[in-house]
């Protein structure tokens, strides 16, 4: 801890006096908060696998890696070269050309690497994830409206020169919390790995961000730029999944506000309260009693899932098993293996997935019943190449 942090910790008992010393407190520990929390807290992963390889993300890091070497190359250690290189390639406002909106988002502050390294990190972590839900050439583009957009937001607001990627990538994270609301992200905390809701990650940011754009935060960043950017994020994906760019599934956050009214309006229905909406209006006070009645003898049964939508569930169970395995979560990596067992027990990869589940119980997470069982299902569907290890969990059983 900074000495001036440690000296006002001691001063803190003297300073309460009355209400405005508490809001002067209040402040100073917002201040503290922005100063010293943003570097010790690095989210490295989300629970969320990508869907396919992203090619853009990848693209857009190397980029900005090349663009900082380069840079670095040009200004030769040069306060002076700094500044003439931020004036060209930066946003500027008086120095402003039509290139600029873009070449800002790739120029970073060459007398700090965490500049780069975080904004990078950030960008892997959400926009893995984003991309593939986007796909290549639509998260392009998002990315960089984005970035142009909460650019030029913070040169309107301060008129000094802005660069850094740190706009557009808010706008990534600000995607990421409307399709995946329900994720959990890996943060890097004093030197440990915990998993955090995406949902707390993104608003502590954001609350931080706005702290800092209020006065409490440090001079040199660009807070309207990630507000910016965060807000455009959320607003253009909650558009784009309205008017059917990305497909709808039942985990982005248009699904849950849905499912959170229908629960309102039905137990507002069924309790007999006012306000009751929708489908479930009509229940009135007895709303219980009578949607009991209404569904005697109209009620069809549902159609049955089709064999390809089962299969489909089963894949979607198996690459849930396999994101959970590699993080080292066995409980749920054999749950969503059961799960896929449960939708497609004939499928051609069933014989893969018991013998997943066997591994798990012989070597990860030790059952004896259970990897036996497992193990006595396998059919004759296992491909050659994985008959060894078979047999080698097999031995390891009895031995």
């Amino acid at each position: 801890m900074p000495a001036s942090l440690r000296r006002s910790c001691w001063q803190v008992p003297c300073q309460i006096r009355g209400r405005r010393s508490s809001l002067r407190l209040l402040w100073r520990v917002r201040s503290w908060w922005i100063a010293y929390s943003t570097p010790l807290v690095i989210p490295i992963a989300t629970d969320q696998a990508p869907r396919r390889t992203p090619v853009v993300t990848i693209a857009l890091i190397l980029t900005n890696a090349l663009a900082y070497l380069v840079m670095l190359g040009a200004i030769r250690g040069s306060d002076d070269g700094m500044a003439s290189f931020v004036f060209r390639w930066g946003l500027s406002k008086s120095a402003f050309e039509w290139w600029q909106p873009v070449t800002y988002l790739f120029v970073h502050d060459g007398g700090s690497l965490w500049h780069l390294a975080g904004n990078m990190i950030f960008l892997w972590a959400f926009g893995s994830a984003v991309e593939g839900r986007m796909r290549h050439g639509g998260f392009l583009a998002f990315y960089l409206v984005g970035g142009i957009a909460a650019g030029l937001a913070q040169i309107y607001q301060s008129g000094a020169p802005v660069i850094g990627a740190s706009g557009a990538v808010s706008a990534v994270t600000g995607a990421f919390i409307v399709l995946f609301p329900r994720a959990r992200v890996s943060v890097l905390f004093l030197f440990s790995v915990i998993p955090v809701p995406a949902m707390l990650l993104v608003a502590l940011y954001f609350m931080m961000d706005l702290f800092g754009a209020m006065g409490a935060g440090s001079g040199g960043v660009g807070y309207l730029a990630h507000i910016t950017g965060t807000v455009y994020g959320m607003t253009v994906t909650l558009v784009l999944i309205g008017m059917g760019a990305i497909k709808r599934t039942d985990m982005d956050l248009l699904y849950l506000l849905r499912q959170w009214k229908r629960r309102r309006d039905m137990r507002a229905a069924l309790t007999g309260t006012q306000g009751a909406v929708g489908p479930w209006a009509s229940a009135g006070k007895d709303g219980a009693e009578r949607v009991a009645k209404s569904a005697v003898g109209i009620a069809t049964p549902a159609a049955p899932p089709s064999a390809a939508s089962l299969e489909r569930a089963a894949k979607r169970a198996r690459d849930d098993a396999s994101a959970a395995f590699g993080r080292g979560d066995f409980v749920e990596a054999c749950s969503a293996y059961e799960r896929a067992l449960e939708l497609a027990p004939a499928a051609p990869e069933a014989d893969e997935t018991r013998l997943m589940l066997a591994l798990i119980h012989v070597r990860k997470s030790p059952d004896i019943s259970r990897a036996k069982r497992a193990l006595d299902s396998i059919g004759g569907a296992l491909p050659e190449r994985l008959r060894p290890l078979a047999d080698a969990l097999r031995t390891e059983l009895t031995a």
